[in-house]
């Protein structure tokens, strides 16, 4: 059987502590890829800012939740081996939050004045406070492009992990061309 060779930074990343004359080792196995994604997926089907019907949001709670699964996508990347595909798509779920938190939403001024004439209020500027963003269409836009870009990427991990996915988070995943 070949011997397998791991560097040495690798093994020396797991160790926590070593004695000298006692001889006696620290040793920190890395967290199984697998049993992180779990973690990923356990927080976010009780993120509702991904699956709920979008007329319930409230702007200031969406925004906040946003934040949250920023903050958990960063604590599952320390986890992870750094140029790792599963750490690539991690990635690419904290950029779109950032996105969606720091970019202004598309701006369609015609459905803005529709909706100014149908609650007779001004349609808000595309630099607002998250309480002023309900009434801009640009932001449910911005939503639904967070939760494609989530679907597709939480889709192929649950697919490689053989992850079991509860319906409501499952329901923004890609539906297959040979789904009835």
């Amino acid at each position: 059987m070949p011997s397998v060779r791991r560097s040495f930074d690798a093994i020396r990343s797991r160790l926590t502590g070593i004695g000298f004359l006692g001889l006696s080792t620290s040793w920190n196995p890395p967290p199984a890829q697998r049993t992180v994604i779990l973690r990923l997926f356990n927080f976010l089907e009780n993120r509702r800012v991904l699956f709920v019907p979008m007329h319930f949001e409230v702007p200031g709670d969406v925004d906040r939740s946003v934040i949250q699964i920023r903050n958990e996508l960063t604590e599952i990347l320390n986890q992870l081996p750094e140029n790792s595909g599963v750490a690539r798509r991690v990635r690419h779920l904290r950029t779109a939050s950032r996105h969606f938190l720091e970019d202004a939403p598309p701006d369609y001024r015609n459905i803005a004045f529709r909706l100014r004439d149908h609650y007779g209020q001004p349609p808000v500027s595309p630099h607002h406070h998250s309480e002023e963003r309900i009434l801009a269409p640009g932001y449910f836009v911005a939503l639904g492009e967070l939760r494609a870009t989530f679907g597709l990427q939480l889709s192929a991990l649950a697919a490689e992990f053989e992850i079991d996915v509860e319906e409501d988070l499952a329901s923004i995943f890609p539906i297959g061309l040979d789904s009835p």
